[in-house]
């Protein structure tokens, strides 16, 4: 359970900040190779580092706000200007728990870190959760093998007749 709580909540507040980017190469983080570590503090204190590729397609796609088999997430309150992100909203996991959530941090365009103060409901009791995640990035291209970079190089190649 706590496994999937680090996991939501480092996905809620990674996706809250690229959930706003209005223009890949004019919004508040750059497309690229990025690593990530995020923490839960409380209930029970638990950190994860990933990497991952982000495309300017896949930050753009967040538009519509964050979801996947897990959650979804609406923010009625979205602030990026001057290097700081503000976020509230809610966020319903596939099992219907809802919870209330807030970021706050700092963000520039090769780095950011966010604290996130999520309320997951249970029971009618409200569970307080905080999150953090710290995130640069590592390079503008993503590595071979990954995913995103694979799917690049086939559509150049593909428009290059090859």
């Amino acid at each position: 359970m706590m496994r999937l709580i680090l996991l939501a909540a480092a996905s809620v507040v990674l996706v809250g900040l690229t959930a706003s980017t209005v223009d890949a190469d004019n919004g508040p983080i750059l497309p690229g190779y990025w690593e990530s570590t995020s923490k839960v503090t409380f209930p029970i204190p638990s950190s994860k580092t990933e990497r991952k590729c982000v495309s300017g397609e896949q930050i753009n796609s967040y538009l519509t706000g964050p979801s996947n088999p897990h959650y979804t997430c609406k923010y009625d309150t979205r602030h990026l200007e001057g290097g700081h992100a503000t976020l509230e909203g809610e966020c319903i996991d596939s099992s219907g728990l809802h919870s209330h959530i807030k970021v706050d941090g700092d963000y520039g365009a090769e780095s950011f870190n966010l604290d996130g103060h999520l309320k997951l409901m249970l029971g009618g009791l409200a569970i307080p959760i905080n999150a953090s995640i710290a995130a640069h990035r590592l390079s503008s291209e993503c590595p071979a093998g990954t995913a995103d970079n694979d799917k690049k190089k086939k559509k150049q190649a593909e428009e290059a007749g090859g």
